[in-house]
């Protein structure tokens, strides 16, 4: 009977101890983001961790142009997006396949990812990314 109760106890911790990069939650918010702030619209498929974000998707310029430090992105491509996470709060690169890489930092708030491209010549341009795909 004790060996009954060892095994027993045994086999728990050993469950505990699996590790797994994401947690239901964080599988909640796999799927399509998309937005279509400073005239560019972006569909994302996004990869979530307990510690990083990674997504692969299109763009496509509207309307002329962007006004956010990113004045050669024009057009229509390809962009991928790599950040580190803590918690809400997602700090990374999106990268354009025109060459263009802007930092991006935002907070996650329910569905939306409150963010902004980081730009030294235009400073802090607000670029938010909704879960699902925006009309």
């Amino acid at each position: 009977m004790r060996n009954y109760f060892f095994t027993l106890g045994f086999a728990a911790a050993v469950a505990s101890c699996s590790s797994s990069t994401e947690s239901p939650a964080d599988m909640a918010l796999d799927g399509p983001w998309s937005s279509h702030g400073l005239s560019v619209g972006v569909v994302l498929t996004m990869t979530w961790t307990s510690d990083s974000v990674h997504a692969t998707g299109t763009y496509n310029v509207l309307n002329g142009g962007l006004g956010c430090g990113g004045g050669t992105l024009h057009g229509g491509g390809n962009v991928t997006f790599k950040a580190s996470r803590s918690g809400n709060d997602v700090l990374g690169v999106m990268s354009f396949d025109n060459g263009w890489t802007p930092p991006y930092r935002a907070t996650l708030a329910g569905s939306t990812l409150d963010g902004a491209f980081l730009s030294i010549d235009a400073g802090s341009c607000s670029f938010p990314l909704f879960h699902g795909l925006v009309p």
